[in-house]
């Protein structure tokens, strides 16, 4: 089984973790500014240099990461020998007799741990991959 992460899929999971980044510099920004009786205009600020970096990014995949010298941005391997994590071609391995199970944490932000007895655990966002694509990936390690 392949899972490859969308162009869509990638720009929905790069916002909602630049969001959960930057969350509570903004919790903190807004009470600094009320505490001080500054304008929240002020904390916007702090937004731009965020979207500028998100912008340039998302172009660079856009423009660059096509064609025949295309890569994988994301992406989960499970064959035979084990699970393979991808991220922009590079590869992290859990082979199946050190795999102990999986985890889908509840926390800011939602993470995907796939576990291993070596403690070299492949950490992940949880929207990283479409719901089709997690329920396919929830169902066939819950098999294993």
């Amino acid at each position: 089984m392949l899972l490859i992460q969308s162009r869509g899929q990638n720009i929905f999971n790069r916002f909602y973790l630049l969001f959960t980044q930057f969350f509570w510099m903004f919790v903190g920004g807004g009470i600094v500014a009320l505490i001080e009786q500054q304008s929240i205009e002020h904390i916007t600020y702090l937004l731009y240099p965020a979207i500028i970096l998100f912008t340039l990014y998302s172009l660079w995949l856009i423009i660059f990461n096509s064609g025949k010298s295309k890569i994988i941005e994301y992406g989960l391997a499970l064959d035979e020998q084990g699970i393979s994590y991808i991220k922009y071609g590079g590869k992290q391995k859990i082979a199946w007799s050190d795999f102990t199970g999986f985890e889908s944490k509840q926390s800011f932000p939602r993470m995907i741990l796939l576990k291993s007895a070596d403690e070299q655990n492949i950490a992940f966002s949880y929207y990283t991959f479409s719901s089709s694509q997690r329920r396919a990936l929830f169902d066939y390690l819950s098999a294993k």
